[in-house]
């Protein structure tokens, strides 16, 4: 019977977890940077950002003290640096997402740190003044709404963004 070493498949799993969260953290920034000039943006998430960036500087310390002790006394914790250093790219990666997490750009609408793009959303409609509900068709064919509280001064500026963008 083949016998498998322990640390050799935890630390293939992890090498391949540490890719897949690089490939996110990748993702989130090319997003953000492809989803064309913003045109309003909301209020930020602040609590969000506040619990993602303790958690970042909870992980890099949690990280320092695993290498030190690794380097130190060849302990076997580099599961826990592996495991460490996949938390670091998941905090970074929910802190650009909480930075995007509601406004309107030019290719789209930021919700909750997703991207719509305009052909997703299906109507739109002023429900006073200065907000805006818009709704828009998500992956399993439902429906789903949400509001934006826009500056009165933004108004003309987002009215036309959508207008050019939305086919009614």
């Amino acid at each position: 019977m083949y016998n498998l070493n322990k640390f050799s498949v935890f630390s293939f799993i992890n090498i391949v977890m540490i890719i897949l969260g690089i490939w996110i953290f990748l993702k989130d920034i090319y997003t953000s940077y492809t989803h064309g000039r913003n045109i309003v943006k909301a209020k930020k998430d602040t609590g969000s950002i506040i619990f993602w960036g303790i958690s970042l500087i909870f992980w890099c310390i949690l990280s320092w003290v695993n290498i030190k002790l690794y380097l130190s006394y060849r302990n076997n914790i580099i599961n826990n640096i592996f495991t460490s250093i996949l938390s670091i790219e998941i905090s970074i990666s929910n802190i650009i997402r909480s930075l995007r997490s509601l406004g309107i750009r030019e290719n789209g609408i930021y919700k909750s740190g997703y991207f719509y793009k305009w052909d997703k959303i299906k109507s739109y409609n002023w429900t006073s003044p200065n907000t805006i509900e818009f709704k828009i068709s998500t992956f399993f064919k439902g429906n789903s709404r949400f509001e934006f509280t826009i500056d009165e001064e933004a108004k003309p500026k987002v009215d036309e963004v959508i207008q050019r963008n939305i086919a009614l």
